[in-house]
């Protein structure tokens, strides 16, 4: 006998499912109604009774098929499809969409294992938290068996691990910040996230950009000391931990049992002494020479002991006491991890640039209690990046948003969303692992994106990697996967599923038997998980079996046009000719980014000059040099315009264009 089970990937006996026996009764089911059709139209007309045979040939005297006949099943038939044809084009349009993978998903998970991430109970859970006002949740996709849009709720972090031009930044980076709306720190070392969303963003609040590099060819328009996170020993311990992560393989090779530690505190002691006295990180090089201060410097021991901390500054001066050896290697791995320094377009960024100099100082703390803020923190990875600067901001707004989790009872009022896209490049932070179990809960999404799992654990230490992705409450695996372990362990983790076998067998004397039975095999092997389609990813959340998940590229949203509008003017204003996106459709065409010659560069900062001059409370996004042409904005009067505060217009991006008779109450353009 059977045995019945539950689970979606059981058959209940041999042969039940069977997809011949399907095809034979919509068969018949098809036969059935065209036959209902027929003898409905003779009805009407009045035939009532006889057969096909007898109206065709007259048998029996009986009424005969007429061309009345004829019109009225014309008619139905018309009426029927018409009925009929929206369900077979939605059909047509879901069996065109569908990928090899899809049948799969039926035997993966049933509609229970989705009852917690629907929008239904997402939107519940947004309530029950007091977020609401930050929407719904975060977009998933859309389960491929049951056609649901997921969702991940506001408690929940998340790690996507996606090869190269799998979909990572149009199908998840940028659906997620453009439905939030609540504060957002994204990293990148592209500028497509940046260019598509920062239009939509400001409409929500202000949009901050850090682009030491050059990457989306951003000026500095405000600054960020490191030093101001330095509040204590403990801060100083954990920003250098950042900054030592940022260093190169090169850098870190042969690393020195005693050397190591002792740089540590050595520039740890030293960010200390420029908190207290007031310099800026651009300070510390002048200190690290392994010598006493030259005339004019300030002494970072003086600053110390005049601030109360003398033990740290008896550790400096020892460390200026050892001899020559000792006193090289421990100052020559403090520098090591500030070596980003030595890059003079850094400096603008994390210091003044003169007594004039009237630019904005980025305070996390501000931030993390905006309405909708966004931060976009763009960097390369390598010898020379900025990686440094980025993680360090990244962990500055991170701990003001605990910070102020803990002042308002245990979590944010407004869920913030930490995104960080290419973050084993960009943002390596050494405490990342651990927050993953406790940081949702305070009301701080972490969503990590990579492109394998060895990228991980070459990151952050193979135990590290593993208990983030154990942590996480949504675990995600899409196209471009080539670690052979890591789909073999993805293979167990989505399970079996019951395929029925048959065999014959001929006896002695010539009898024939047939016997069936269930036979467990891998619902997706490792070569099937290799070769995933675009567009398809497998989604591992807490409590639930492995679903199959088609991504919705951002395209397909109906804020796309959003999107579109902020790249085509993106491109215009910062003079890149395209940008390099991670595959599939869309306004941007995926090529090379072009640099910018020094006069155009020095056209693009007196645009944003002369915009800032002509209304000081501007908050200044962009400027080209030919005319004023900002973001959705409010139309001041004849010559002026303030940013970020308006209603969207699809009409037009040209606040020129637009008449003050255009612009209605809320600052954008009636429509």
């Amino acid at each position: 006998m059977a045995t019945h089970t539950r689970r979606p990937n059981k058959r209940r006996s041999p042969g039940s499912g069977n997809t011949g026996a399907l095809i034979l009764g919509a068969g018949v089911a098809g036969v059935l109604l065209l036959v209902a059709v027929v003898f409905g139209a003779a009805w009407v007309t009045g035939l009532g009774h006889g057969s096909v045979g007898g109206w065709v040939t007259d048998a029996g005297g009986g009424p005969r098929w007429s061309t009345t006949s004829t019109l009225v099943l014309v008619l139905v038939l018309l009426v029927v499809g018409l009925l009929v044809s929206p369900l077979a084009w939605v059909g047509w349009r879901q069996w065109r969409s569908r990928e090899w993978t899809d049948s799969l998903a039926k035997a993966m998970h049933s509609r229970r294992d989705l009852k917690e991430i629907t929008r239904k109970a997402a939107n519940r859970d947004a309530r029950r938290l007091d977020s609401a006002h930050a929407g719904v949740g975060l977009p998933l996709g859309v389960a491929v068996l049951a056609h649901q849009k997921l969702y991940g709720l506001y408690e929940w972090s998340q790690v996507w691990i996606m090869g190269t031009r799998a979909g990572k930044s149009r199908s998840v980076a940028i659906p997620q910040v453009m439905t939030h709306h609540g504060p957002v720190v994204t990293t990148s070392n592209k500028p497509d996230v940046r260019a598509l969303t920062s239009g939509p963003r400001s409409e929500l609040g202000r949009v901050w950009t850090q682009d030491p590099q050059g990457i989306a060819r951003q000026p500095a328009t405000w600054w960020w000391n490191p030093v101001s996170f330095v509040t204590s020993v403990e801060r100083a311990d954990k920003l250098v931990e950042v900054l030592a992560a940022a260093r190169t393989v090169g850098d870190m090779s042969g690393l020195d049992p005693y050397f190591e530690p002792e740089g540590r505190k050595l520039a740890s002691s030293m960010l200390l002494a420029a908190r207290v006295g007031g310099q800026m990180m651009t300070r510390l090089p002048d200190w690290l020479t392994g010598f006493t201060p030259a005339t004019g410097v300030p002494n970072p021991a003086e600053l110390l002991e005049a601030a109360g901390l003398d033990m740290v500054a008896k550790d400096i001066r020892a460390w200026w006491a050892l001899d020559q050896g000792q006193r090289d290697g421990v100052f020559g791995t403090a520098r090591s991890f500030l070596g980003f320094l030595r890059d003079p377009r850094y400096s603008a960024w994390m210091a003044p640039t003169g007594v004039d100099d009237d630019r904005p100082q980025f305070s996390p703390e501000a931030f993390v209690r905006s309405e909708a803020d966004t931060l976009y923190l763009l960097s390369k990875e390598g010898a020379g990046s900025a990686r440094a600067l980025t993680a360090g901001l990244t962990v500055a707004v991170y701990t003001a948003a605990e910070d102020l989790a803990e002042e308002r009872g245990g979590r944010v009022p407004t869920p913030i969303l930490f995104l960080l896209d290419e973050a084993a490049n960009v943002c390596r932070w050494p405490e990342l692992p651990g927050l993953y179990s406790h940081a949702g809960g305070k009301g701080i999404i972490l969503v990590t994106i990579l492109q394998s799992r060895v990228q991980g654990q070459n990151t952050w230490g193979v135990d590290q990697f593993e208990m983030m992705w154990s942590a996480a409450n949504i675990a995600a695996a899409g196209r471009g996967l080539n670690d052979a372990r890591h789909v073999a362990d993805l293979a167990a983790l989505i399970g079996d599923r019951q395929v029925l076998t048959s065999s014959r067998s001929i006896g002695s004397h010539g009898h024939r038997s047939t016997s069936r039975q269930n036979q467990d095999e891998r619902i997706f092997t490792e070569a099937d998980l290799r070769a995933l389609p675009r567009g398809r990813a497998i989604l591992f959340v807490s409590g639930a079996r492995a679903i199959l998940l088609e991504l919705v590229d951002f395209s397909s949203y109906e804020w796309a046009w959003k999107c579109e509008a902020s790249a085509a003017f993106f491109l215009e204003e910062s003079g890149i000719d395209t940008l390099v996106d991670d595959g599939g459709a869309g306004t941007a065409e995926a090529g090379m980014l072009l640099p910018l010659t020094d006069e155009q560069i020095r056209q693009h900062q007196d645009g944003q000059r002369r915009v800032a001059e002509a209304d000081p409370d501007a908050l200044v996004v962009s400027a080209s040099p030919a005319q004023v042409q900002l973001w959705v904005s409010e139309l001041v009067d004849e010559q002026h315009i303030r940013v970020g505060v308006g209603r969207f217009s699809r009409r037009t991006l040209n606040p020129e264009a637009a008449s003050p008779a255009d612009v209605d109450d809320h600052g954008g353009e009636q429509s």
